[in-house]
């Protein structure tokens, strides 16, 4: 791509960006008043459409090297004795806002901790992953991790990195046909503490408490 070419479409890009970021301010906005508002109800922005024109300066100066700029059209200078080249061009499109998650119905996560019967130190974490539509999603990744931030935040001890690599035996599991995994977890290396585990699937974050090791 030729230099004017490049600046052109980094200019064009930024004002794109900028436009995107004004629309994303303004709906949540509309969002945040909705929710402190008495009614209760808010607005959602379902599209923009825009136009605006630029024209493209080829500019050169007394003892300068010839610069480029592209501005929006109504820009001007107050001393235009030095352009050489004016290029207008107009650009219009619509931004359209995108349903999260793609459209489908937002994931749940359901996660339990239980005692493994006849194993000392040990607890079973229970995931069950469905959706808002009421459907056991079976055969999906599901990521775990020990949430270090949290563990501070809540119990003011931060877990050392051989505690949390020896308490998940997994960091990955995927689901089985009714939405069900399931991970055992080894409880000796807390030493008697506590620890916040993070879960995630599909965009959906849950965090479970684990016990400390009683003995």
């Amino acid at each position: 791509m030729s230099q004017g070419g490049q600046i052109a479409a980094d200019a064009v890009r930024d004002m794109l960006v900028g436009l995107a970021d004004a629309l994303q301010d303004a709906q949540g906005t509309l969002s945040e008043a909705a929710r402190t508002g008495d009614g209760g109800q808010g607005y959602e922005i379902p599209y923009l459409d825009f136009a605006f024109e630029v024209e493209f300066h080829e500019e050169a100066e007394a003892n300068q090297p010839m610069r480029l700029r592209l501005l929006p059209k109504a820009r001007r200078d107050r001393d235009e004795t030095g352009r050489e080249t004016r290029i207008t061009s107009s650009i219009s499109g619509r931004l359209a806002t995108v349903p999260a998650h793609g459209g489908r119905p937002e994931t749940l996560l359901d996660l339990g901790v239980s005692a493994v019967e006849g194993r000392a130190k040990r607890e079973r974490l229970d995931i069950q992953v469905s959706s808002m539509a009421g459907e056991r999603l079976g055969g999906v990744p599901v990521s775990l991790q020990v949430d270090v931030e949290m563990t501070e935040r809540l119990l003011g001890y931060r877990p050392s990195a051989q505690q949390r690599l020896s308490l998940l035996s997994s960091q990955r599991l995927t689901t089985r046909e009714d939405g069900s995994a399931q991970l055992v977890v080894e409880l000796a290396s807390l030493r008697g503490k506590q620890v916040v585990v993070q879960v995630e699937s599909r965009g959906a974050i849950g965090r479970v408490l684990l016990p400390g090791d009683p003995s």
